[in-house]
């Protein structure tokens, strides 16, 4: 079966999943561990390319990387609505764009706040650790951190990229939906890929991506919640009709 390495609370993993379970492509998911993992991850790329993830792996070990290429993928191999009309293409380049800029800075934001979150980082640990031991494991987490803050040259400073990136991408956001539920008319990866950029307003609840209240914080930019309640509604509602695994 194919397998899907990614990390959870990772937006680029969850474009990824979302597409793979809209088309129903059967994969099994693994959560991979920061720094633990890596000399595994780099076996699964080809030569030259960054080890990071998502990652789909397909037997015999032929891999896609990167959370567009496995959505593109997901529409070679499953079955169900496209996500990549030809007429929407253009749009959705543009809003996949924007994405990951704002995913950029979510991860700015984000990671500092982890490494100073006791719960965030006992959270992040693998399911494995009995939760009376994930205290004394927490350093380990803190290292895993660490190593992802280097690998993607993540700055400690992020109040004025929040400003200066992720506010014009919410309003540019608001301003392309005017109040209707979908970018392009009808459900696209462009609803996708726009709605992990509202991450800032909070992580999708529990039901649909399991997380624990600690790592759910970090995440959380209160002062972006109270401006953009309309899009946390959107993304949330898009969740509810669109993201069944």
């Amino acid at each position: 079966m194919r397998t899907l390495v990614g990390l959870t609370a990772s937006g680029w993993t969850e474009k990824a999943r979302w597409a793979l379970d809209h088309h129903r492509v059967a994969y099994r998911f693994h959560n991979y561990v920061p720094l633990i993992q890596e000399r595994w991850l780099r076996k699964h790329v080809a030569p030259g390319v960054k080890a990071s993830v998502p990652l789909l792996i397909d037997p015999p070990g032929a891999s896609t990387h990167g959370s567009f290429a496995i959505a593109k993928r997901a529409e070679e191999l499953g079955q169900g609505s496209s996500l990549f009309p030809p007429e929407h293409l253009a749009a959705i380049d543009r809003w996949e764009e924007l994405s990951e800029k704002v995913l950029d800075v979510a991860r700015t934001y984000a990671m500092p706040r982890m490494l100073a979150s006791n719960g965030a980082q006992a959270e992040a640990l693998p399911k494995f650790v009995p939760r009376a031991l994930r205290g004394l494991f927490a350093p380990t987490a803190r290292m895993g951190m660490r190593f992802v803050m280097r690998k993607h040259q993540v700055p400690e400073s992020t109040e004025a990229l929040i400003e200066s990136t992720v506010v014009p991408a919410l309003e540019k956001l608001r301003a392309a939906l005017g109040g209707r539920p979908y970018l392009e008319g009808t459900f696209t990866y462009a609803d996708i890929t726009a709605a992990m950029m509202v991450v800032f307003l909070g992580p999708p609840e529990d039901r649909h991506l399991p997380m624990g209240p600690a790592t759910r914080a970090v995440w959380t930019h209160e002062g972006l919640v109270a401006r953009f309640p309309d899009l946390l509604a959107w993304r949330n509602t898009l969740y509810d009709q669109h993201r069944r695994s």
